[in-house]
């Protein structure tokens, strides 16, 4: 028996870096980096850091920031993790933009014979007079602008290479200095951008504007579900805008899927219906399963990166209270260590966003259902 069709298409998207239908929040980065595109070169709020976990909107927010950029004429370089930065720049990225802006000609006339026969000859100019680095690139391009400048994105900083992040601060700060207009934007987890702010050629990116991004709060949360869903064909009953709500934390991410969940669940349910909405029985319904694909698709990437230590910190931490905050000393207990020795391991978990301590010696996991993926593991990893 097949299953029955759904009315529409569903419109969340929970697919890491995809944008949402629609937008909230995150307000205050948008506004000052518009308002930052229209100053004078070297103004401040051109150059971004973005910061947060796994699922906390990074991509998502980095692809508005670019989308914006464009609407006001400028030209976006992206970086891919896939290639080298610097040399995908020089070599394919800015030629291929300068091209699109100001196409050249690819010949000249090389001969020219007047007999009885005319002929003429030509020769392809493909050379430049010499060799182009980023900076010369970044140069020729804005040569081709008026008006507006060039935005620089670097997605998942993290696993880009520290020459190619170097060469680009550098090349970045050598512009800004002859006031050419150029932006940069940085996103990464919390650990990557630590690193990269720790370069020395990236000095100049410490007086950045620099963000860490958190979950929405509890009204934006509810207006990304019913705007989401308010065209599809299917609502969200109060009831299970506020069910799912709860169930998401305001984690971007966790929205998206509880959001694309629940409302598949309430189209099975009403299918033939002309109208429906999703309850709160829909997002009950779907709740084990968004919690498994949160551990799945955050959680286990976020631990596995993590060495021995900062993982039986947190699993001890897990298992020491039902429920935030954790004492410190229940976890220095439970791993027969002084509060002293853990200090240390603490702070990485901090700087990495995973843990926060909202009180003094008190600790909360800042990941949704991080606990419940901790209690679920063996030690060898492994899901129940």
């Amino acid at each position: 028996m097949s299953a029955p069709s759904l009315p529409r298409d569903n419109p969340f998207r929970p697919t890491f870096g995809a944008a949402p239908l629609y937008w909230v929040g995150r307000e205050v980065i948008l506004r000052s980096f518009e308002r930052a595109l229209v100053g004078t070169a070297g103004t401040p709020g051109r150059s971004l850091v973005i910061s947060g976990s796994r699922g906390i909107g990074k991509t998502v927010l980095l692809n508005e920031l670019e989308d914006r950029a464009r609407t006001q004429g400028w030209i976006v370089l992206r970086a891919s993790d896939r290639s080298p930065i610097v040399e995908d720049f020089v070599e394919t990225t800015i030629p291929a933009a300068i091209e699109d802006i100001s196409p050249r000609p690819t010949t000249r006339v090389k001969q020219l014979g007047l007999g009885k026969v005319a002929s003429i000859g030509f020769d392809t100019d493909d050379q430049a007079p010499y060799k182009h680095n980023l900076n010369t690139r970044l140069r020729e391009l804005s040569g081709h602008l008026t008006g507006t400048g060039v935005l620089i994105s670097i997605d998942e900083a993290q696993d880009a290479s520290l020459e190619d992040l170097t060469t680009i601060a550098v090349a970045y700060q050598d512009l800004i200095r002859d006031d050419l207009n150029v932006a940069l934007v940085v996103a990464g987890l919390p650990q990557g951008i630590d690193k990269l702010l720790s370069l020395p050629g990236a000095t100049f990116l410490r007086r950045a504007e620099k963000y860490l991004l958190g979950p929405l709060n509890q009204s934006l949360t509810a207006e990304a579900f019913e705007l989401t869903a308010r065209d599809s064909g299917i609502s969200f009953s109060p009831d299970g805008i506020q069910a799912a709500v709860e169930l998401s934390h305001g984690y971007p991410y966790l929205v998206q899927l509880v959001g694309s969940l629940s409302w598949q669940q309430a189209a099975l349910r009403t299918a033939g219906e002309d109208s429906a909405a999703v309850t709160e029985a829909d997002v009950a319904e779907i709740a084990p399963q968004a919690i498994s694909l949160m551990g799945t698709q955050v959680h286990q990437p976020a631990v596995k990166e993590l060495s021995p230590a900062l993982r039986e910190f947190l699993e001890a931490m897990a298992q020491a209270a039902p429920a935030d905050p954790v004492p410190v000393h229940d976890i220095a207990a439970a791993l027969g260590r002084t509060l002293r020795s853990l200090s240390g391991t603490r702070q990485r978990l901090i700087d990495a966003d995973i843990i926060e301590s909202p009180r003094y010696g008190e600790l909360n996991f800042t990941l949704p259902y991080l606990r419940e993926y901790l209690l679920a593991r063996d030690f060898g990893g492994r899901v129940s």
